[in-house]
């Protein structure tokens, strides 16, 4: 297991050493998790706990056992694991547009791969209602409305079966996982401020971390988040953080689908401050 060479620490302990701006000891990491899949649950947990490291669950509210895929697996299952595209999509919502669709791009046509990117580009400006809604639209398109069951989040029970666990915090995620920039005010501080709300009547404990979904925040946001009582939240900005960073933008690095030996790698240089693509 990589991180048993590492330091591992909970976001309390990290908020200890920024508040009272203690010395960190070397090679300390936090380990954090976006959406609440159910993975989390069924494989991650069981190693967490095998290897006693701590970890913060970042929960979207309104997902909590909806056995429902996220939009952007929605829309990878529809693009790129269909059996066979239609040649043309037209879409009428938010702005007409019509693509001819292949397995090669040139000017005139779209490949999967391509039209997935596109699609995502205009699903992240739509709020939660309008987004299922035009996901609904294209499985009929694709004939494709079959969704998969090992990308949908953990339920209740599941839930608070983690934060049962004192190695795991739980924090809010929004409540239906905006790219929040993309939204005025008011629908930013009810997504904010309706995420932890719903996760501290459900756990019974305060919520003091947050996570930007997709990384995403604006003057807006800062302005709702300065008001709030989150301790520190988290952008998917790719770079180290000093003392000085501020607590409610600390940025973080994702880890990809690699085995161990690149994750060590990468790990280490992102500890020295190095940051291989």
């Amino acid at each position: 297991m990589v991180l048993k060479h590492y330091n591992v620490i909970s976001l309390d302990a990290l908020t200890d050493i920024l508040t009272k701006r203690k010395q960190m000891s070397p090679n300390t990491v936090v380990v954090t998790f976006d959406d609440g899949y159910r993975d989390n649950f069924t494989a991650a947990q069981p190693l967490l706990q095998q290897y006693h490291i701590p970890a913060t669950f970042f929960i979207p509210s309104n997902t909590i056992g909806n056995n429902k895929e996220f939009w952007w697996d929605a829309l990878e299952r529809i693009c790129l694991q269909s059996h066979d595209l239609p040649e043309k999509l037209v879409l009428h919502h938010p702005h007409p547009n019509t693509w001819n669709i292949g397995r090669h791009s040139s000017n005139a046509v779209l490949n999967p791969t391509d039209l997935y990117f596109r699609l995502c580009d205009i699903v992240m400006k739509m709020p939660s209602v309008e987004q299922q809604t035009f996901i609904k639209m294209l499985e009929i398109w694709a004939n494709n409305t079959d969704e998969r069951p090992e990308y949908f989040t953990m339920d209740k029970k599941e839930l608070l079966a983690l934060q049962a666990d004192s190695l795991f915090t739980i924090g809010s995620h929004t409540m239906t996982h905006p790219f929040l920039p993309n939204f005025q005010y008011d629908y930013q501080k009810n997504e904010i401020q309706g995420g932890i709300q719903f996760l501290r009547e459900l756990t019974g404990n305060r919520i003091n971390y947050l996570a930007y979904p997709h990384g995403g925040r604006d003057t807006d946001t800062m302005k709702i988040m300065n008001e709030s009582d989150i301790e520190l939240a988290f952008t998917t900005d790719r770079q180290a953080f000093h003392a000085d960073t501020n607590k409610l933008a600390l940025p973080r690095f994702q880890v990809g689908n690699w085995d161990g030996q690149r994750f060590a790698s990468h790990l280490d240089s992102w500890i020295r401050n190095k940051y291989p693509s």
